[in-house]
């Protein structure tokens, strides 16, 4: 799907939920860089304060203050409206998504949901 990631920027108000991804992924892949923000603000504001814009975002479906008023800031703006965003279901949302899972909460569901989302291949410290 996404070719050559080293840089995702996740985007989630619950820390507890960025601690899993970030231990999912660098099980799987160690070597990609993660960029974290708790809210839609933080997120704007590190985009268009970076040199180095992430190659994914990974967005929470229920982030306070509009996940769509987030998607509409991101892809308004020239400089990295070329960013793909991944939009990330929340448990209490998924029933009413249709075929939306929600929020993994083991670290096995999020390293599937990194490999099946992100096509983060599999590399570590440990197999270098």
């Amino acid at each position: 799907m996404f070719q050559g990631v080293a840089h995702i920027c996740m985007v989630d108000d619950d820390p507890d939920s960025y601690y899993l991804f970030e231990t999912a992924l660098r099980e799987i892949n160690d070597s990609v860089r993660i960029t974290y923000c708790d809210s839609c603000n933080s997120l704007v504001e590190f985009l268009k304060s970076s040199d180095d814009l992430p190659d994914i975002i990974v967005l929470d479906m229920k982030l306070p203050g509009n996940t769509n008023k987030c998607l509409r800031l991101i892809k308004e703006e020239e400089r990295f409206r070329h960013v793909p965003v991944i939009v990330y279901p929340g448990a209490d949302t998924a029933a009413g998504i249709g075929k939306a899972k929600p929020k993994p909460s083991s670290i096995r569901v999020m390293k599937e949901f990194i490999k099946e989302k992100l096509a983060i291949p599999a590399i570590s410290a440990r197999n270098r």
